[in-house]
């Protein structure tokens, strides 16, 4: 080619890149629709378009990812103190469909407390509620509990973001925060097995060298935050170091230096940054927060992959005071699935675990109302005819729950019933509505389950 022909081909080129340029604000402001979809392993994507194509739907929950954790500044020296992100971009998804759950899968049998609780549901904006759900990878993944959240904050507002693991958790989700970190070990009860002093949730973020830092960023824009960490630290830990996004420098440390668990409270504006300087035994074992002025609804979800309620042996002895900061109105469990694989089940121990986790609680938190959701309808195959080959143990497990709730007198939440009986999870799965596992669901399962839970909730 010649050089004339080449400066031909730049100037083109050039002009080229100008018009799309020009064209950018015309085409952002025309895809003015945010469309979702989830693909078969059940990830969902977001994209904008003018309209949503064949396949797509609307994204009425859509929360707007914050700054990647690689954009964060990186941690100063020892001496220094990191600086923390600017706060996450305003969240303005649209307003949610109507839930089109039943309130038939959800059973009253005569909790004390139901009637006076369930009410301040009715009450409307401004009317604080606190939703707290234990559980296995159902609750992990918190997508079940982020529908739910958002239709009781529509209704009652947004209370605050509730609980947070120590920090990232692989495999694991928080819809409403994340974590970036360096410097720190995580122990997990499910995994590292006893041996450790595990707090409430099962899970501990350990300083792992002479400078630590962890980044909590919340995924979109919240009010100040009243901030209880759960912390325990040693004789020659230092305090902590914590900058929020508005660059205020705090200083915290355990109020007994006796390598005990003990909770600290601070307010800030999120995100956070939290830096641990030559505190070889300092650990964290969760986050609680909620808005400082502003009531509403807080749903946390606390879950491990892969556990069963008998876990709770390996938390310390002590660690429903850890829940003293939560103060739930409603205690929801939610185990059951990995019970009903297993090999060998006992059904005599899994009723004394349930019914004795359910005395703890009703006299740790008297005022509170317990919730049990039934094992859902799960698979060990989808081969095996018209049902596929259910769990072996997952009738014994549901008949265990609901004779459980009649006998102590809790809430009961069908889930299998609100999937459509025995043998649904086939079709399920068929539909999009689960993942081929045959043992969780998509996205749009968990928000047609929250849906159907919260039309029992408030009918």
């Amino acid at each position: 080619m010649t050089p004339a022909a080449r400066a031909v081909q730049r100037a083109v080129g050039a002009g080229l890149a100008c018009a799309l340029l020009a064209l950018l604000p015309v085409l952002s402001a025309q895809a003015s629709v945010v469309c979702k979809r989830v693909g078969a392993d059940g990830t969902t994507e977001y994209r904008n378009f003018p309209r949503c194509p064949s396949g797509w739907t609307k994204a009425a929950d859509y929360q707007p990812e914050v700054a990647s954790p690689a954009g964060l500044p990186p941690a100063q020296t020892p001496a220094g103190v990191p600086q923390t992100a600017p706060p996450a971009p305003t969240a303005t998804p649209d307003a949610l469909p109507p839930a089109n759950g039943t309130s038939a899968s959800l059973q009253d049998f005569g909790d004390p407390n139901a009637a006076t609780v369930l009410a301040r549901l009715r009450a409307g904006p401004g009317t604080a509620f606190r939703f707290l759900q234990i559980g296995d990878s159902h609750t992990a993944g918190d997508f079940l509990t982020e529908r739910l959240r958002l239709r009781l904050q529509q209704r009652l507002g947004d209370g605050g973001l509730g609980w947070a693991t120590p920090m990232q958790i692989p495999g694991q989700r928080l819809a409403r925060v994340k974590f970036t970190q360096t410097g720190w070990q995580l122990i997990s009860s499910r995994s590292t097995g006893p041996g450790y002093d595990y707090p409430f949730g099962g899970f501990i973020a350990q300083v792992s060298g002479p400078f630590a830092s962890l980044t909590l960023t919340p995924r979109y824009q919240t009010a100040r935050q009243s901030v209880t960490v759960l912390l325990r630290q040693g004789p020659l830990d230092a305090p902590l170091s914590i900058t929020d996004a508005n660059g205020v420098q705090l200083s915290i440390k355990s109020p007994s230096i006796d390598n005990q668990w003990h909770p600290v409270r601070f307010e800030a504006q999120l995100p956070i940054t939290v830096t641990a300087t030559l505190s070889p035994q300092t650990a964290i074992g969760g986050w609680w927060m909620q808005n400082l002025d502003r009531p509403g609804a807080i749903v946390s979800a606390v879950g491990i992959n892969g556990s069963e309620l008998e876990q709770w042996s390996r938390w310390r002895s002590g660690w429903m005071e850890d829940l003293a900061a939560a103060n739930p109105d409603l205690i929801a469990l939610a185990y059951g699935t990995n019970e009903a694989f297993r090999i060998t089940l006992d059904p005599e121990a899994l009723r004394t675990t349930l019914v004795t986790a359910i005395g703890h609680l009703r006299q740790r938190f008297p005022g509170s109302v317990i919730l049990i959701l039934g094992a859902p309808e799960s698979l060990k195959s989808l081969a095996g005819g018209r049902c596929g080959t259910r769990a072996a143990g997952l009738d014994i497990v549901q008949a265990v729950q609901q004779a459980v709730a009649r006998q102590r007198h809790t809430l009961y939440w069908d889930w299998q019933q609100a999937m459509g009986g025995r043998c649904s999870m086939a079709g399920w799965v068929a539909r999009g509505l689960a993942r081929r596992d045959g043992v969780h669901f998509s996205r749009e399962g968990y928000e047609a389950l929250a849906d159907d839970l919260y039309s029992g909730l408030v009918p």
